[in-house]
This record gives C-alpha cells, structure tokens and sequence, in this order.
C-alpha cells in the first residue's frame, strides 16, 4: 500500500540574537528534512508480470470506453502493458451463458486478479473462478447478488465498487422538472428488470407528471421504442438502463436523442464522446473504472479481497452535453447550467 507522511514542525523558543535564531531555524528544518527521508517508505514498485484478466457482458466495442479507463489506471500505477502487465480481456458479446466459462478460461491463464463489470461476470468470476481474487464494478446489491457476505466485511476472493448506493430516478425527474418547467409527461426506458428497480410514482405524482414506459429487451427493441417515443405524448425521457447492459450504446443514445426529446441518463459514458446525449446524473463511471483499477492494483501487491470494504458512491454529478443541445435544438436556461458539476462544450 502507498502510504504518505505529514511532518509537524515543533516551533523552538528563539534566541535573543537573530543571527542564532536563523541558524537554529536552518538546522531545524534540516533535521525535519532527514528524518522525513528516514521515515518515509519507499513506494511498492509494481510487480513484473503481472496478467489480469478482464470479464465483460458486452462486446468489447461497446465496453471500450471504460475498458480503457481501468487499463488507465492500472498505467499510473506504474502497470504498463507490454512492459510488466498483460491484460486479458474475455468478452461474451452479451450472451450472459458464456461468462462462466470465460472465468474459467482466465483462472486456467493464471491471472492474479479479475475485473468483472456486471454482477453477472461477477457471480461467473467466483464460480467458473473460484480462487481467483475478483473486483466487481456492478449496479445492483452484492449482498443479494451473492458476491458478498457484507459490505464491510466481504469474506471470500471478491471486492469491489457499487455504483449506485440509491435510487436516484425521483432526483432524475426533478432535474427534469427543473430543466423543463412546462414538462408533462416523461417517458421511462430500460429492460423490465431495470424499470423494477425504480422508484417513480411517488415522484412522478409530487411533481405532476405522468410516466409512459418503453420497455426494451434486445438491440432490436431500441428502434422500436425511439419510434413509438416520437409517435407518444412524452415530453422528455428518463433512460434508466444500465450502461453496462446497454448493447452498441452509441446507437442506443443516438436513437434515444433522435427521438428530439430532452433525455435525461444515467451515467456520464452516455454523454461523452461518441455517445453525444444530452445529460446525465449519477455517479461518474470513468472514476469508478479509475477507482477500480486502484483496488486492482492493491491485490496484485499483496492485499486480500476479504480485507478491503465494498465502496459505495459518495458523490453524484449532473453533466450536460451542451454540443448535444444544440444539435438537437434544446434550450437549456442559464440558471440551470450553473448547477451542472461538469458542461461539456
């Protein structure tokens, strides 16, 4: 573990000469300087050869993004690939049946540690390999997935990041509410499993709008439910889909903004780059992929999966993609692009 030092200077009764003062001062500092030397640790330095494996559910086109994050992190680290680190990324091109044997695959490379992006890969990692230490970065309860006996107390070989620690779709309308006075109705959108997971009634009543859903199931149910969007009386759309389920999000998020609806999404990879949507409140999954990796590396220098806590989300951003509202025509009021934790321009 890296670990850093603060030194507290003891203040010294000066002397009644200035010129001693300023010697006994300099000596001081010299001192605190030498013994910031003597005690500070020396940095882990990374081990060679290291080989992590890396499990997804979606095609490795679609999981890009972060996969490149985590790879990222992984680098400041000091893990470079073709260096002292081999990454191996197994992908089941959203086919969930394939995981298992997929961890299987990896625990037979002999990796040291696996990275699972959903809580499917997750349950694969520990079954298909069950020696292998494992960290999960998932949207749903470890708990109750069965990853985990606890957040604060994992036992076993997995750890790792929650990336919603609450339902934030009344938080999600409101800022619809608030970006959109006039706005009526709204438009849900994700798989049932997804939509079960919400909560919007009592939000939806307090704000006086009412809820349309648009369930989607595959690829194929995206255009259908971008058509029969347009064809609807919704004013705005809530995506609560999560991304790491999303198959060719690119398409997905431009489908959703064809619909030339305000769209409001979950998770910030929706609104950058490629994905070009208009905005989105939720934790930022590029840190969580960064933070990921750190933990990661934590395994790969010595640490136990039982030892390090689940983390869950401290703090959640609004991010507006203001390219996207031009685009598509959006108007967007001053007073709410300054609550924006980040604009994209």
């Amino acid at each position: 573990m890296r670990r850093s030092f603060n030194l507290v200077l003891l203040g010294v009764k000066p002397t009644a000469v200035a010129d001693h003062h300023s010697m006994n001062r300099r000596r001081l500092i010299a001192a605190s300087i030498a013994v910031a030397v003597a005690w500070r640790p020396a940095l882990a330095a990374p081990r060679p050869n290291a080989r992590v494996g890396y499990l997804e559910l979606v095609k490795a086109s679609d999981g890009e993004r972060l996969y490149r994050e985590f790879v990222e992190g992984l680098r400041s680290h000091g893990y470079v690939e073709g260096r002292n680190l081999r990454v191996l990324r197994r992908s089941a091109v959203a086919q969930p049946e394939r995981l298992r044997a997929l961890a299987a695959e990896l625990a037979a490379a002999k990796v040291d540690v696996i990275l699972a992006t959903t809580a499917e890969a997750a349950l694969s990692a520990k079954v298909g390999a069950p020696g292998t230490a494992a960290v999960f970065v998932i949207s749903s309860d470890p708990v109750l997935e069965g990853l985990v006996v606890s957040l604060s107390q994992p036992q076993g070989y997995l750890t790792g990041l929650v990336t919603r620690s609450e339902d934030l779709t009344a938080k999600r309308l409101q800022l619809l509410k608030e970006a959109f006075p006039r706005l009526r109705t709204v438009g849900i959108v994700g798989s049932n499993l997804s939509v079960s997971r919400v909560a919007f009634n009592d939000a939806a009543a307090r704000l006086q709008v009412s809820i349309l859903q648009f369930p989607i199931h595959q690829f194929d149910d995206y255009r259908d439910a971008a058509a029969a969007i347009a064809r609807s009386t919704a004013d705005a759309v809530l995506v609560v889909e999560d991304a790491d389920s999303v198959t060719n999000m690119t398409a997905f998020t431009g489908l959703m903004m064809a619909t030339r609806r305000p769209v409001m999404f979950n998770a910030d990879v929706f609104v950058e780059g490629d994905g070009f949507g208009l905005m989105a409140y939720g934790v930022s999954l590029r840190q969580q992929y960064r933070r990921a990796a750190d933990i990661a590396v934590r395994l790969l220098e010595g640490a136990k999966p039982y030892d390090i806590p689940v983390e869950q989300p401290t703090r959640y951003e609004l991010v507006i993609n203001l390219r996207a509202a031009e685009v598509y025509s959006i108007a967007l009021s001053p007073d709410f692009l300054i609550r924006a934790d980040r604009v994209i321009r």
